[in-house]
């Protein structure tokens, strides 16, 4: 193993300086492949969890409201009718608590753009070309439905050497809050230097962004 190692360097050291940024581009771009394949399963598994459970608690919410509604036709009284939505305010909170809680919670939205920053000035390589931040969208409802969560979705042009741009991604996993991956996309410009547009997003019980 030590034998085939030292060919390698060998064989790498005597490759022309043109020679060597080429072939360190290419490994880069498949230890990059490879990272961003893990990512973006992982990526997929939690929102589909989190996509279920939100949309499972959405829907009994509904129900609940429904129930309130046709009570209200069938002319029940108003103090059961009183009950009923008394029960829902009940829910919404057990909604956000659940939602709100455990290992990762929701990063309030004025908050975290100003946390992608913050990061960002901890990576010395890095420069930040755009941030731009999107509308808020329901998340997990139907457009028929009333939303209880938001999705808070920013876009990050970074530019920088490949290693600074994956400690930004890994300082970003080790945040308090839940921040989501939508897309990553590398593309080298003059190696070293590459430029990656990140989006992510974030969800949250407010609908307005306070954090542009």
């Amino acid at each position: 193993m030590q034998s085939s190692l030292e060919q390698l360097q060998f064989r790498y050291n005597t490759l022309s300086q043109r020679e060597k940024l080429m072939t360190s581009a290419a490994a880069i771009a498949l230890l990059w492949a490879g990272w961003d394949s893990l990512i973006n399963q992982a990526m997929q598994q939690e929102q589909q969890r989190l996509h279920s459970e939100i949309l499972a608690l959405q829907t009994e919410l509904l129900t609940q409201q429904q129930l309130v509604q046709q009570a209200d036709l069938s002319g029940i009284s108003q103090k059961n009718q009183q009950q009923q939505l008394t029960q829902i305010r009940q829910s919404v909170e057990n909604l956000k608590r659940q939602l709100g809680t455990g290992d990762k919670k929701f990063v309030p939205p004025e908050l975290m753009a100003n946390a992608l920053r913050d990061i960002l000035k901890q990576q010395g390589h890095l420069k930040l070309v755009k941030l731009e931040t999107l509308p808020a969208a329901p998340f997990a409802g139907q457009d028929n439905q009333p939303a209880w969560v938001y999705r808070h979705a920013l876009k990050l042009t970074l530019q920088g050497d490949f290693f600074s741009t994956l400690d930004y991604l890994k300082a970003l996993e080790t945040l308090p809050w839940r921040i989501h991956w939508d897309s990553i996309d590398y593309q080298v410009d003059a190696y070293p230097r590459a430029e990656t547009r990140i989006q992510v997003y974030t969800l949250s019980f407010e609908q307005d962004w306070l954090g542009a």
